[in-house]
């Protein structure tokens, strides 16, 4: 199989299946972790260049939604075996223009190719459901929504690009994909993949927020499925007009620690770490507030800055680094004013807040703030974590909920009736009984409630977002259809 990428060149686009050179726009990519360091080139799409992409998605839909299941599950199959072709590539690529440590990069290639592998064996594909209600037949399929539009975001630049595209390939549809700035030559060589996997309806298009703007506007597009913030997620809602909408926003996520054999304490506070150092905190699950009983403060808040203090800081591409470089200079520097801010509000640093060099920042900890402080109510998509205590389980229920996002939240218990009430309780879309809430599996539904998003991704109900329900009813020859 050829390379990924053309060595030394400007990488393409890809329109309808086909690379396009768009010489009137240039993107540089640049590595977090060296932001002088030049990772690539791309062509950009530009306002010219709107009208082809339209066109090749119409085009690409009438022609792909007459494929059958087995067809679509064979390109889903031979795109999962290019991954895995290709693995150590991607992976670096991914370390390269993302700064996710080489190790999370491998495990998130992995985990495309086997969410890809879910998609190509998920038999909802081709059910069709049979009644027969009033003396009349009536089937209901699921049919292909249209063309999809899809932006994703930078910190999973290969398997959160794959929640769209595989979905979008079993139910039959096109895709255009709009990768984050910063990311994009890994959106591409999933592309590359894609077409010699046999898919031609897909484009990837990294373009200017305006002219991604512009493709929203379209009436071509009957699904818009985002990743990113709330901010730019809620504004672009506002142009879909009548398209069908998954909204995957951010988080804050709470982890309450209320009880637990004495025997796990470090085991406890090395996953929390995790949950909330782990590749810079840029996660929307990233634990951003710990929530401690206060019969073990004292005991898991000393295990937690042992933890914090036993995270590796340093080149992303080196296999033990944990924690590596924000993505841009301009997070570095938005996460030290954050950390200064809260400090010169009353907050105590536990444990670092400096900086490990002039790109990366050593993991945080803080406490003595308040739960509505703004650094608890914004998400900061760094590493940074609060640590807060109550004294009964159900003050501790409401101080996770008293956020403006509902992704998931994570809660330590033996106790199987405070696990019920914390699923009942916590105002989140998931609830992870005795781990972080930085853990999510593939193939179950995942998204938030609140300013966290709508809808939801994952195997299990991801084909449901990429098709839309068409029913026929048989009338007897006689029937009386008035």
């Amino acid at each position: 199989m050829s390379t990924l990428l053309q060595p030394a060149a400007v990488q393409p686009l890809w329109i309808g299946g086909a690379p396009v050179a768009a010489a009137d726009a240039e993107l540089q990519v640049f590595n977090p972790a060296d932001p002088a360091r030049e990772v690539g080139r791309c062509y950009q799409l530009g306002r010219d260049g709107v009208a082809y992409a339209l066109k090749a998605a119409e085009e690409g839909f009438q022609r792909f939604r007459r494929s059958s299941p087995a067809e679509r599950c064979a390109i889903l199959a031979r795109l999962a075996d290019g991954i895995d072709a290709h693995a150590e590539g991607l992976a670096k690529l991914i370390t390269r223009e993302a700064g996710k440590p080489i190790a999370l990069s491998r495990a998130e290639t992995a985990r495309a190719s086997a969410l890809c592998r879910a998609y190509a064996y998920e038999p909802a594909i081709a059910e069709d459901r049979f009644f027969r209600l009033e003396g009349r037949e009536a089937w209901v399929r699921r049919a292909p929504i249209g063309p999809v539009l899809a932006i994703t975001p930078f910190n999973f630049p290969l398997n959160l690009v794959m929640h769209k595209l595989a979905p979008a390939i079993a139910a039959g549809n096109s895709i255009v994909i709009k990768p984050a700035s910063t990311t994009p030559l890994t959106a591409l060589a999933l592309a590359k993949l894609a077409v010699e996997a046999g898919y031609e309806a897909i484009s990837v298009t990294p373009c200017a927020p305006a002219v991604a703007e512009h493709l929203l506007a379209s009436d071509v597009f009957r699904k818009f499925s985002f990743t990113g913030s709330a901010d730019v997620g809620q504004r672009l809602k506002a142009l879909c007009g009548m398209k069908d909408v998954t909204l995957e926003l951010g988080g804050s996520a709470a982890c309450l620690i209320e009880d637990y054999d004495s025997e796990q304490t470090h085991e406890i506070a090395r996953r929390v770490a995790q949950g909330a150092f782990w590749y810079a905190g840029q996660i929307c699950i990233s634990v951003q507030r710990i929530l401690i009983h206060k019969r073990h403060a004292e005991e898991m808040t000393a295990a937690l800055i042992e933890a914090a203090r036993a995270m590796r800081v340093g080149d992303p591409m080196d296999p033990q680094t944990d924690v590596g470089p924000l993505i841009t200079p301009e997070d570095f520097f938005r996460t030290r004013r954050l950390i200064k801010s809260a400090l010169e509000q009353g907050a105590n640093a536990l444990y670092g807040g400096n900086s490990y060099n002039t790109y990366t920042m050593n993991p945080c900890l803080l406490n003595r703030v308040a739960p509505d402080a703004a650094i608890n109510q914004q998400e900061a998509f760094a590493p940074l974590a609060t640590v807060m205590t109550y004294e009964r389980f159900e003050e501790g229920l409401s101080i996770a909920n008293q956020s403006p996002y509902g992704l998931q939240a994570g809660v330590y218990t033996n106790d199987a009736r405070k696990a019920r009430a914390a699923f009942d309780a916590l105002d989140v879309g998931g609830v992870l009984i005795n781990d972080i809430p930085t853990f999510r599996l593939d193939y179950l539904p995942y998204g938030g409630v609140k300013n966290s998003g709508i809808g939801r991704e994952g195997v299990l109900c991801g084909l449901d977002s990429m098709t839309t329900l068409k029913t026929l009813i048989s009338f007897p020859p006689s029937a009386d259809v008035r």
